[in-house]
């Protein structure tokens, strides 16, 4: 459960988990899967205000790393930069960067090992039925084990999440992960639901997108996908599943300096993350986490109007709803699409969305001309944006 569940919390009650299962830190050993008891030892707690990951009681730092922009040497140094600063989780996948950014972490690694055994490190999977996927990550990095495997469960499919649970029991097994995981920036909802019916008891962490769930949210609050998703977010978090927090604008925002960033990081937060996946590709970036404050976990009214006018000057971004996917009469993967947009233009990344559009079965041509004038799904977009001209906008980015 979030620490940010303001049902349940007090400020001692934050105090408290901020210490708790500090012993955690170094984990270095797959003896048990059970997080051992907090010490005494200060030298031990995290350097950075922490929560809990839900129930593998990790003592994670309310702010992680997110892998995704680093490579070559400097990324290695941002990412050791961020380790010494006291962010004590890692998430990285093969295909960021081409693998240069899981080169990255695995250079430090194979440099200094105290680093993999300072951080819960997590590692994206693709393909459930492939271990050699896994296992080639665990090359790269130097490692023979990874904390979790997030695991793509973007969309509500009986055979793929039985395909998923057969691939972590297998990886369990074997040693090669501590904890069960899923990643979902689709059809949240149906997936989360999906979860919660046929696997309440199974995972141990999810990786979602958050954009429906930040706090100070300009579309309307009563929209009905976003009570949906704050709902099944919360039974999520009572079945004791962490909640780490990706594509909420975390990365545009970090740009922006720590007073900006505290209020997004404490939004999302008090949204129900425990924490929140940050893409940092300076030093600069990771410097400035020591400024932030985030002791008090309730926004200010000055932090809740900045955390408003962010979201606003944010109206038009995808909010991984997946409503568009539903309605396509041609079955085009239109919020892959999206998201592929935001990776070109609002991130800036243009060589990811390249890998990304190249895992789709689409062609770039035909997809230019595939819709016509249909608009089914701009009607059905909550924030505007699916729509033919911006599927023909995408297409243009590869042809």
């Amino acid at each position: 459960m979030s620490v940010f569940d303001n049902d349940r919390f007090t400020r001692r009650n934050f105090l408290e988990a901020t210490s708790r299962g500090a012993a955690a830190v170094g984990l270095g050993g797959l003896a048990s899967s059970t997080m051992p008891t907090a010490k005494s030892d200060e030298s031990q707690k995290p350097k950075l205000p922490a929560g809990v990951l839900g129930r593998t009681k990790y003592p994670v730092t309310l702010i992680s790393f997110g892998a995704i922009l680093i490579g070559e040497k400097l990324g290695t140094r941002i990412l050791k930069a961020a380790i010494d600063q006291g962010v004590n989780l890692v998430h990285t996948s093969k295909s960021y960067r081409g693998g240069r950014s899981i080169e990255a972490c695995g250079r430090l690694f194979k440099a200094d090992k105290k680093y993999r055994d300072k951080v819960f490190f997590c590692l994206k999977s693709f393909t459930p039925e492939k271990e050699s996927e896994t296992d080639d990550g665990l090359k790269m990095l130097g490692t023979d084990h990874v904390d979790v495997v997030l695991t793509e469960f973007h969309k509500p499919s009986l055979k793929r999440l039985e395909a998923i649970q057969a691939q972590q029991d297998k990886l369990k097994k074997k040693g090669k992960v501590r904890y069960t995981g899923f990643v979902c920036h689709v059809d949240m909802n149906g997936a989360m639901e999906m979860v919660l019916e046929k696997a309440p008891d199974y995972f141990d962490i999810t990786l979602m997108a958050m954009g429906m769930a930040a706090a100070g949210k300009s579309k309307d609050k009563s929209d009905a996908d976003t009570q949906r998703f704050l709902k099944n977010l919360k039974a999520l978090r009572e079945k004791g599943i962490g909640i780490l927090s990706m594509k909420s604008g975390a990365k545009k925002v970090v740009t922006k300096g720590a007073k900006l960033f505290q209020a997004h990081a404490k939004a999302i937060l008090e949204a129900g993350a425990d924490s929140v996946l940050t893409s940092m590709n300076t030093l600069q970036q990771v410097q400035m986490l020591k400024n932030l404050d985030l002791k008090n976990p309730h926004l200010t009214p000055r932090e809740r109007k900045a955390a408003v006018d962010l979201d606003r000057s944010r109206s038009d971004a995808c909010l991984m709803c997946g409503r568009c996917n539903k309605v396509c009469p041609r079955g085009l993967p239109v919020s892959d699409l999206m998201r592929i947009r935001m990776y070109h233009d609002e991130y800036g990344w243009p060589d990811h969305a390249r890998d990304e559009f190249s895992m789709l079965d689409v062609d770039a041509p035909g997809l230019s001309t595939a819709c016509g004038n249909c608009s089914v799904c701009t009607d059905v977009c909550p924030v505007g944006l699916a729509g033919a001209g911006t599927v023909q906008q995408v297409a243009s980015f590869f042809v």
